[in-house]
């Protein structure tokens, strides 16, 4: 199993990624340091807890919501529509862009559910 240190990194960066941020960004947003913040995403950083609502406030979301991973199947729908907006040539239409986004965004709110 994974370390909260390295969960919270991977969802830090998932997170950012989906609103669509760079680094710079969000650290502008949670009022940390850009490598501060990409220190944390590569888990070679702790978090204090100041940081850590810091980083969930800017996300908008709780701050326990950072720690719960994600589970494999919405993970990999998520990789996989990371992959197409990465690859914008194979895109052409402006509203798929939007559409995976949302997509994405979706995904991880279905993450935060508790299982049925």
């Amino acid at each position: 199993m994974d370390s909260l240190r390295i969960i919270f990194g991977r969802r830090v960066r998932m997170s950012r990624e989906g609103h669509g941020w760079s680094q710079e960004q969000l650290g502008k947003k949670a009022k940390l340091g850009a490598k501060y913040i990409g220190a944390i995403e590569r888990g070679e950083k702790n978090a204090s807890f100041e940081a850590i609502e810091k980083v969930a406030e800017a996300l908008g979301v709780e701050s326990y919501e950072m720690f719960v991973p994600m589970n494999r199947s919405s993970d990999s729908v998520h990789q996989h529509v990371k992959a197409l907006l990465a690859n914008k040539g194979r895109i052409d239409a402006s509203n798929v862009e939007e559409f995976l986004r949302t997509l994405a965004v979706g995904l991880r709110k279905l993450d935060r559910q508790p299982p049925k």
